[in-house]
């Protein structure tokens, strides 16, 4: 069984923009610290301390002509490279050298929109626009802007291709005014932030930025962690107030009630007896989409769910089994509570990954959010 284990040390290397050729790289004796994280659906951040007097006068110098944007930090977990992406901020404070950096999604923070976004036809337009998977929709968008006739040299972060897709079903997508000829002024990074309203996950892994869909029932777990994997209070909470027998949807408004319907699914004759859960529709939704979202009003509401609280950023221990390259934001972990009195197994998705390395050794924590998808009927 493969487990965490513990770095057996860290390295750094200074790329230029693109990531293919090296700038310079610090003495592994010089580095005291190293930090480096993963997001899901937002941009992780890392960092190096490096120690002057260690790094030797010609590193030290190179180091001093580290620019934003020009240079990469690249950092390396014994020989799996992990972290990848722009210098962002250089500080040098008395004897140490700080450098900071954004992964490669902070290009897409720093990229206007230059594209009309008109993804609603079957068959694709001159500009190849049309209906498709979110993922896809989000890959053409990238495409289109990092190939502009603004993008000089074309693609000039290196990013495109590190673009990995896993695409789910087919939507339309639009931003572009009643005129459909506005090109929307905005960053890509919050036209990614739209797409993923309609089931955009999107997370960086070294240079990789990978496009994908939320876990759901279906997607394996790269893991089962139980209370002895996470350093921590693990809370098991079963929720009444959570808990429905029935399920109800309705398209009645407060102000008029007349034209409205009302469509319901559950279980009667139950040991909690009768325990309504309603939902309106902003739509006028047909007999089949409001019993759709009865059922989905009532999914994992009986019995009253049993659910696990994690405290945010709980470190998980070396021998907990998963390896770092499972450790991926989005990816599904699931969690065991055997030898509680509430014994239970939830499914959580993984939200932020956050390591820390330097004199107490190596931290690895994580921060779970419940995969609420993952539940029964």
């Amino acid at each position: 069984m493969s487990v965490l284990g513990c770095a057996q040390e860290y390295r750094a290397v200074i790329h230029w923009r693109g990531g293919g050729r090296p700038y310079t790289s610090p003495a592994i004796s010089s580095l005291t610290s190293v930090s480096w994280g993963r997001s899901l659906n937002d941009i992780s951040e890392a960092s190096i301390t490096v120690a002057k007097g260690n790094a030797g006068p010609e590193c030290c110098a190179q180091l001093g002509a580290i620019h934003p944007w020009v240079h990469e930090l690249t950092i390396y977990r014994d020989r799996d490279l992990v972290w990848q992406g722009p210098v962002m901020t250089v500080n040098e404070v008395g004897g140490t050298m700080r450098i900071n950096a954004l992964d490669m999604a902070a290009w897409l923070g720093r990229t206007k929109n230059t594209t009309l976004l008109r993804y609603v036809t079957a068959n694709p337009d001159a500009a190849g626009r049309r209906r498709g998977p979110v993922q896809w929709i989000a890959e053409h968008i990238i495409r289109a802007n990092l190939t502009s006739p603004l993008a000089i040299p074309p693609d000039y972060p290196g990013m495109l291709d590190y673009i990995v897709r896993q695409d789910g079903p087919t939507t339309r997508f639009e931003m572009d005014g009643e005129s459909n000829t506005s090109v929307w002024s905005a960053f890509l990074l919050t036209v990614m932030e739209e797409l993923a309203k309609r089931g955009l996950e999107y997370t960086t892994v070294g240079r990789t930025l990978l496009l994908r869909g939320p876990a759901d029932e279906k997607t394996p777990a790269q893991a089962r962690l139980g209370l002895a994997d996470i350093a921590g209070d693990v809370e098991v909470i079963r929720d009444g107030a959570s808990a429905a027998t029935h399920g109800w949807a309705t398209t009645q408004r407060s102000n008029n009630i007349d034209d409205g319907r009302t469509a319901g699914w559950g279980a009667t004759g139950t040991p909690y007896g009768r325990l309504d859960w309603l939902v309106t529709s902003e739509t006028d939704a047909d007999d089949a989409e409001l019993l759709a979202m009865a059922q989905e009003a009532r999914r994992g509401r009986y019995p009253a769910p049993t659910g696990i609280s994690i405290p945010s950023g709980s470190r998980l221990a070396a021998t907990a089994p998963v390896t770092m390259q499972q450790l991926v934001a989005g990816e599904r972990i699931d969690v065991s509570t055997a030898g509680y009195c509430m014994e239970t197994v939830q499914g959580f998705r993984i939200a932020d990954v956050e390591v820390s390395w330097g004199n107490s050794g190596e931290q690895v924590a994580v921060s779970l959010v419940p995969a609420t998808s993952l539940g029964g009927e």
